[in-house]
């Protein structure tokens, strides 16, 4: 457990005080606070990075480890959580999930459009990769060029750059990274 250290004056010295951490465990939304001693507003991130399935809600079980003396030390059960890809076929996009694996066998029974709506999830705002058949015609006919940085160095004389052998770096996907290559 984190614990910070405050230091505060009363009564002429100086004492030490134990904080616990305000970690709550994603990024869920940004909170506005006014600064008392300013007057000046400044963000605050709250996080929630919980280990908690996004459909069904399970999370960490309190167990305990029994020894061969039956001594019982606390553990924490966790849910099997995957990171996946689940097709939305009403959205025609993969949505990206953090779910259980009961999880996953429900979503093949019930579809994932009823269990987003029993947990109150609006599939349209998470990361999705988009699966519609227009879309993939598109990026099948306009080859996808990589972000090339801006040459700076870039040779300015003319003549030289006719005269130069060299050919300029291009950057090209291989293998889904981006390479730079010395076109021909």
């Amino acid at each position: 457990m984190m614990q910070s250290l405050v230091a505060t004056q009363s009564q002429g010295r100086l004492a030490m005080s134990s904080k616990k951490s305000g970690f709550s465990g994603a990024i869920n939304h940004f909170q506005t606070r006014v600064c008392a001693m300013r007057g000046v507003e400044s963000r605050v991130v709250q996080i929630e990075a919980s280990r908690v399935c996004d459909l069904t809600g399970k999370k960490a079980n309190n167990g305990y480890v029994v020894t061969f003396s039956h001594k019982r030390n606390k553990k924490l059960q966790q849910p099997n959580l995957q990171y996946k890809k689940v097709y939305w076929p009403e959205g025609q996009r993969w949505v990206k999930l953090r779910i259980c694996t009961k999880a996953i066998k429900t979503v093949e029974k019930k579809g994932l459009q009823a269990m987003a709506k029993e947990a109150g999830i609006d599939l349209w705002k998470l990361p999705y990769e988009d699966a519609r058949p227009g879309r993939k015609e598109w990026l099948a006919q306009n080859e996808s060029t990589p972000p090339m940085k801006k040459n700076t160095r870039k040779m300015k004389n003319p003549e030289k750059l006719a005269a130069s052998k060299k050919t300029p770096l291009t950057a090209k996907y291989c293998s889904g990274k981006i390479a730079l290559v010395r076109s021909e």
